[in-house]
């Protein structure tokens, strides 16, 4: 039998790889880092000291200068934020308006207005944040692109070009809990699957991210997993526990709010099964000893966000043909 020269075999192999890893192979050109964070809107008074922080904008530009400063230092494609705060009839008091100017000032952003405060004349909405090389797809006429969910709970759907196919996402702040019950995981579960049919894309171009409580253990969280055919994109880069808890008192802020409760990772980005992680982790760790201010509130040293954020980076698979006809499959 004839031999095959060596060089011969590692050149079809390389073949091999490169197809498998370039667009006809089934994935995007390139991949995307997702981050997520919390901006905390300062309505929870800190148990630790009498003043309240509630509207107060010195704090929360202190606040933002450190995030601004993670931001610079990820440089996500894609930003899914919560309690994003504005306020009313002020020109630089927005969170949108000082990051805009910083860290994201080339960044294109969608808001969804949630509440209004009438005690601090401040709005809050929930915002995702696109980087160079991603834009938003127009809003279809009568598509809605936010819902609230019970108390303190919102979700917002955004559909974004991406390498000539739809990538839905999905910034979700669930209800403050104190069970297991998850009660709204169907409902967002619902709104995936009818934005996923109308978009004519399929559930590998998806993306969730924001405030996603739950755990193996919780039903109706791992129910969500499931049927959409979600992944953790934590699941495999956690081997120490603790660097992952993104609501732990380990952060003074959330002592302060919350109290010594057991930590947990709450904050969470979720790609598709099919997509390959390259890197997951928790964000928005730094803190300032320095600063005097805070300790007015009683913490000995400022953090830029009251949980911890998750920053991760995938390659997202793409939709073949019999997936954009029918993104579910038979019923």
């Amino acid at each position: 039998m004839r031999k095959i020269p060596i060089f011969l075999l590692l050149l079809a192999l390389s073949g091999c790889v490169t197809e498998l890893f370039d667009r006809s192979g089934g994935f995007d050109a390139r991949a995307v880092t997702v981050q997520t964070a919390d901006f905390f809107n300062q309505r929870a008074p800190s148990r630790l000291a009498k003043r309240s922080w509630k509207g107060d904008w010195i704090l929360r530009r202190d606040r933002l200068e450190m995030i601004d400063q993670e931001l610079r230092n990820t440089k996500p494609d894609l930003l899914v934020m919560q309690d994003v705060l504005a306020k009313e009839g002020s020109g630089a008091e927005s969170d949108y308006k000082i990051l805009k100017a910083g860290a994201l000032i080339d960044y294109d952003w969608r808001l969804n207005k949630v509440e209004t405060y009438e005690d601090t004349q401040e709005t809050q909405a929930l915002a995702v944040a696109l980087g160079i090389g991603l834009r938003f797809v127009p809003t279809a006429e009568g598509q809605r692109d936010a819902w609230v969910m019970g108390s303190g709970g919102y979700l917002m759907a955004a559909t974004v070009e991406y390498e000539d196919q739809p990538f839905l996402v999905f910034n979700v702040q669930m209800p403050p809990h104190n069970d297991n019950d998850y009660l709204w995981y169907e409902f967002v579960q619902e709104r995936i699957k009818d934005r996923v049919e109308k978009a004519k894309t399929c559930m590998k171009r998806v993306v969730v991210a924001g405030f996603l409580p739950g755990d193996e253990g919780a039903r109706r969280y791992t129910d969500f997993l499931q049927k959409l055919g979600l992944h953790d994109s934590a699941l495999g880069f956690c081997q120490i526990p603790n660097k992952c808890f993104t609501s732990t008192p380990a952060n003074d802020l959330y002592m302060a709010t919350i109290g010594d409760e057991s930590p947990t990772r709450t904050d969470k980005v979720l790609f598709h099964r099919t997509a390959l992680v390259y890197s997951s982790a928790r964000d928005f760790e730094d803190s300032d000893p320095n600063s005097r201010y805070v300790r007015e509130f009683g913490l000995p040293r400022l953090w830029a966000t009251q949980r911890f954020g998750w920053v991760a980076n995938a390659r997202v698979a793409r939709c073949t043909a019999a997936e954009l006809a029918d993104p579910f499959g038979p019923r």
